[in-house]
């Protein structure tokens, strides 16, 4: 595919600081740089406050103190797009501020770039303070306030509430169990200065990595990242975080969690886990087992269960790499759940048996396919990739993991399902009359 000949395979990367690494992603393709910075941390008790810092970082800085200055600024520098906030990476937290802007066909496109890294840098760096020294107390009281109708409003969502129903049993004693947004219990004890300290012990501690697309070489990427982007203060050994991927067997005896609310539609989530590492052949092709199983519309769980038996409203499946977790997702009336759940059971034997139906197998390569060659218009999604990547290891590239995905045998399928047994059932169910 033409990946390889448009961008480097894999990200050339250098160490700047201590527990600061630049990966550089040389290509002439856009027209745009792009730069994320990613500071990695445990997800644990501090995953709400980090979630609002990341909030307020976007809201204003010292120089920008308001949304409207800060965005006056985005705009002078060309319609850049500035994002910060958290996502989950195995049992770590990512907190990420990153910025995409105009770098090609623009007049002085060197000192363009330079202004987007400083402008990051600002952002990451330099928030709005109070008197007290503190983060301006205006500002984290309106992202506490936004943060909790937020968290709120994830019960709204069904289905989601019910996968992390699925995922807080699973995983109960790990970090993967925890909502990477946090906890809305947890906000009572978010404060100006309690973030200012976060904050700083980011800035100082965190290991840090740093993403770059753009027209440029190792060394001139090197030099103006440590001038204009890499902040002072960094202490000399960053803060030790969990490995992002670990694996264990299923419990004995699965657990089996029902909970009512005031709906029409059921939702059920199946979590079954396997000793499979997120690095190992294996892994591929517990991959082409989800995907076969119903990883799209051309899976056995939409085809036979919904569209030939009409039992449920959705069915997906997913495989979880850094947990080794295959997680089973459908909305069903809750008349037919019973029967539904039989006949998930009988395909995921199926398709784990190594019985690979020929048409959801090619459909499955396809998309994956297509989602390879997508990532050639985003480097968002392709820095996304390499990030996760180097966290969890496997294969080098993207194409490379469509070249071994490729090569899997019914075999490789029938020894990975062998390994996957049931865990947890979570059903959120109406309420009973």
């Amino acid at each position: 595919m033409a990946l390889a000949t448009r961008m480097r395979d894999v990200p050339v990367t250098r160490e700047i600081a201590p527990g600061v690494r630049l990966h550089l992603l040389r290509t002439d393709r856009f027209t745009t740089s792009y730069c994320r910075v990613a500071f990695h941390r445990d997800l644990g008790a501090e995953a709400t406050a980090t979630a609002v810092l990341a909030q307020v970082l976007q809201s204003a800085t010292a120089k920008h103190p308001s949304r409207k200055a800060l965005a006056d600024r985005l705009g002078d520098l060309y319609g850049a797009s500035l994002h910060v906030g958290v996502s989950k990476l195995g049992d770590r937290q990512l907190f990420v501020g990153s910025l995409d802007w105009p770098t090609a066909h623009v007049p002085r496109a060197r000192g363009v770039l330079v202004q987007g890294l400083r402008l990051l840098r600002e952002v990451i760096c330099e928030p709005k303070r109070g008197p007290a020294g503190g983060l301006a107390p205006e500002i984290v009281a309106t992202e506490i306030a936004n943060h909790r109708h937020a968290l709120r409003s994830q019960r709204d969502d069904k289905g989601r509430h019910a996968l992390r129903g699925c995922l807080q049993t699973l995983c109960a004693d790990e970090p993967y169990g925890l909502e990477v947004q946090g906890r809305e219990e947890d906000l009572a004890s978010v404060t100006p200065e309690g973030l200012a300290a976060l904050h700083g012990r980011l800035l100082a501690r965190a290991p840090v990595e740093v993403f770059l697309v753009g027209d440029l070489g190792l060394r001139e990427a090197t030099a103006v990242v440590r001038k204009h982007l890499l902040w002072p203060g960094r202490e000399a050994r960053p803060a030790r975080v969990p490995p992002a991927a670990s694996v264990r067997s299923a419990r004995a005896r699965p657990r089996h969690l029902v909970e009512h609310e005031a709906i029409t539609q059921g939702k059920v989530v199946l979590g079954s886990r396997g000793r499979i590492r997120a690095d190992s052949t294996a892994s591929v092709a517990a991959e082409t087992l989800a995907g076969v199983l119903g990883g799209g519309s051309y899976g056995r769980l939409f085809k036979v269960v919904r569209e030939e038996h009409g039992l449920c409203y959705y069915a997906s499946a997913s495989w979880h790499r850094p947990k080794g977790i295959l997680l089973v997702q459908i909305g069903v009336d809750p008349a037919q759940e019973a029967r539904a759940r039989r006949m998930i059971a009988r395909l995921t034997k199926e398709v784990g048996g190594g019985q690979l139906d020929p048409a959801a197998h090619d459909a499955f390569l396809r998309a994956v396919e297509h989602a390879v060659a997508a990532m050639q218009d985003s480097p968002r999604s392709i820095v996304a990739w390499y990030q996760q990547r180097l966290a969890l290891g496997g294969a080098g590239t993207p194409a490379a993991v469509l070249a071994a995905l490729r090569r899997v045998t019914p075999a490789q399928v029938r020894a990975v399902g062998s390994r996957i047994a049931l865990d947890t059932t979570f059903a959120l169910r109406p309420e009973e009359a």
